[in-house]
């Protein structure tokens, strides 16, 4: 939205120069360029109110006093008798016309009226199209001008299922499908409501006699409209952010005071329709609003950043008809902030209670993480398939024919996976599945891993190809160093795998594992396929404590040893790991250093040894307690020694 300078400062009883008036706006979240004197806003879509001149005025009243009374037509008006119906009251509770006769031709335009086209670049039209434009940029209303003489019949707002033809005020043709709220004259369309009107009934030069609509439309029942006929329309983007719900009278008036600075005015009549009337309450908590913002404001500080807005406070906080954007606390507490400013708020550290928590370390997790780190890639499958099995579940309304059933095992879909990347020249696979499978039966949750091709890039194992040794392998270790568990496994047939073994853990099956045939595969596949597939829901593990973490310094003790051969350094390793088993001082040991050179039967060990208590420092004394028996015991074995030692 553009808006002008000086057009701005006539709201406004203090005078903010440009660029102090650009600080302010950054402030309360109006982004903007400026280009001369123009001001081009980016109001964000919540903020309706401010798309026009007073709204902007409005919102900095804080600071600058505005100054929102113009010139308006106060007297008694007759009530107009022309007819209309309001069939979608719902959608339309508030709206207003007024009929404008006039005398005479307007020679100039007022230096306000005039100003706004020079300054905008905006071409002009016609006395009445012109005043509904400008207002719309004082006010943010917008209206719509009718010639009365081209109304023929009653006027009617209805939504309605019609195509149609219409022809906009543009010149450009639509064509009106589906469901759309729009004004009609003897069932025709004549306006594509708070979006556009039709040509038969636009204002000209000649016009005399005007009938002008203002109107409050739900802001979700205009949404889209323009873009959905390619219309460009400032209203439309006006009305779908929400207007002002009580303006529309007043709107009018101010119409027809414009009007008056311009041409005599011969005869009035007003109708107005105003069903929605209540404006909307906020509890006011001054305490809650502190701690939401992070500050110490005093009940009436807040009080009267809130009325510098336009909020009235009394038990609860009344919000004005134009904040169609204020619901909570919360967003109070944001219009407060705003005129505070963010940057003048201190910062505070967040005072968060911790607590230690149990974490609990399941199989599912602990799987994942190490099928990862052994360059394993984790795959997702739609849910569905065409498997022909009676428990599976039929799916009401599938995606197409090989969807049309929830799958009961996840190997059928992770093969394709296979297909897919061999046929993209993928010579190494290695992918796995969790997934939940529904049946008739019930649910599982399960686990299944797919391989084939070469093991892996390495250049000394470049050839060797994965195989179904390497998957047993692989779901014996995943139990064995995850749950201590031992599997078995017990020869079957199946009529998709040219091997396959059923799965046992702790005498309970659990699932299979085995060489897919090439029928079930596929022919394209290059190289043989191995999977395994496992039942995850008995699969628990205990909760895994917090480790405490000390609060003192931990010590270092650093030893290089000298080796005849690898078998000594099993043997030493052995023994260092027995010696920390047992000590609770020592926390960590490991080889930082290693040395080797074959021709001359060299190898050097050096080992770091890492000391530290929960509760107090650690004495020298308490290191050597430890140290001197590893040492004299290391020296026991044979092909070891220490240098220095």
């Amino acid at each position: 939205m553009k808006i002008v300078y000086s057009h701005l400062l006539n709201f406004l009883k203090k005078k903010p120069s440009l660029a102090e008036l650009s600080d302010k706006l950054f402030q309360l979240g109006h982004e903007h360029e400026i280009e001369g004197e123009v001001l081009d806003l980016e109001i964000t879509p919540n903020r309706g109110d401010c798309l026009s001149l007073k709204g902007i005025a409005r919102d900095l009243n804080h600071f600058y006093k505005a100054d929102l009374d113009t010139e308006h037509y106060d007297a008694d008006i007759p009530e107009s008798d022309f007819s209309f119906e309001n069939k979608a009251e719902d959608l339309c509770p508030n709206i207003s016309f007024v009929e404008i006769e006039v005398e005479g031709k307007v020679k100039a335009y007022a230096p306000y009226l005039e100003s706004y086209f020079q300054d905008l670049k905006l071409n002009k039209n016609n006395l009445f199209t012109d005043i509904s434009n400008y207002l719309a940029y004082e006010t943010g209303q917008p209206t719509h001008c009718y010639d009365a003489t081209k109304i023929n019949g009653p006027l009617v707002l209805e939504k309605r299922n019609k195509q149609e033809k219409f022809k906009t005020l543009l010149g450009s043709e639509i064509e009106l499908k589906g469901e759309n709220l729009v004004f009609t004259i003897n069932d025709v369309a004549v306006d594509l409501a708070g979006t556009m009107g039709d040509e038969s009934t636009s204002c000209s030069e000649n016009t005399m006699k005007v009938l002008v609509e203002c109107a409050y439309f739900k802001p979700e029942e205009i949404l889209g409209k323009a873009r959905q006929y390619n219309l460009n329309s400032e209203a439309s983007y006006k009305f779908e952010r929400g207007v002002d719900f009580l303006a529309q009278e007043q709107v009018l008036r101010r119409f027809i005071a414009i009007v008056s600075d311009h041409v005599k005015i011969k005869s009035l009549a007003l109708k107005t329709e105003q069903r929605k009337k209540d404006k909307r309450e906020v509890e006011f908590d001054s305490e809650r609003l502190n701690k939401i913002i992070g500050t110490d404001l005093t009940e009436t500080e807040q009080k009267e950043y809130l009325n510098s807005l336009y909020f009235k406070i009394d038990d609860k906080v009344v919000v004005p008809s134009h904040r169609s954007d204020i619901d909570q606390l919360n967003d109070l507490a944001e219009e407060v902030t705003r005129m505070i400013g963010y940057d003048n708020i201190a910062s505070k550290a967040l005072a968060l209670p911790v607590k230690a928590k149990k974490i609990e370390a399941n199989f599912e997790d602990l799987c994942r993480s190490y099928l990862i780190n052994n360059g394993f890639f984790e795959v997702v499958n739609f849910p569905f398939n065409d498997n022909q099995d009676e428990a599976a579940i039929s799916v009401d309304n599938p995606l197409d024919k090989q969807r049309s059933k929830m799958r009961v095992c996840i190997t059928k879909s992770i093969k394709e996976n296979v297909v897919f990347n061999q046929n993209r020249q993928k010579d190494s696979i290695k992918f796995f599945e969790f997934s939940d499978i529904y049946t008739k039966d019930g649910n599982e949750n399960k686990l299944a891993v797919i391989v084939s091709g070469r093991t892996n890039k390495n250049f000394k194992e470049f050839n060797a190809q994965l195989d179904y040794s390497y998957l047993k392998g692989l779901i014996n270790t995943i139990f064995f160093e995850i749950l201590g568990k031992e599997l078995n496994f017990e020869l079957d047939q199946s009529k998709n795998y040219d091997l396959y073994e059923t799965v046992y853990c702790d005498d309970v099956q659990i699932g299979r594992i085995g060489k897919l045939s090439k029928e079930f595969v596929g022919s394209k596949t290059k190289t043989p396929v191995f999977s395994f597939e496992i039942v995850l829901n008995n699969l628990q593990l205990p909760a895994k404590k917090q480790s405490k973490i000390s609060d003192f310094p931990a010590s270092y003790r650093d030893l290089s040893f000298s080796l005849d051969s690898h078998e000594n350094l099993e043997d030493l390793s052995a023994m260092i790991k027995k010696h920390k088993k047992y000590s609770e001082l020592m926390t960590d040991c490991f080889i930082f250093d290693l040395f080797e050179n074959k021709k001359q039967n060299i190898l050097k060990v050096g080992y770091r040894f890492k000391f530290q208590a929960i509760d107090k420092n650690i004495t020298d004394e308490e290191t050597e307690a430890v140290m001197n028996p590893l040492i004299e015991e290391s020296l026991e074995i044979s092909g070891v020694s220490i240098e220095g030692i």
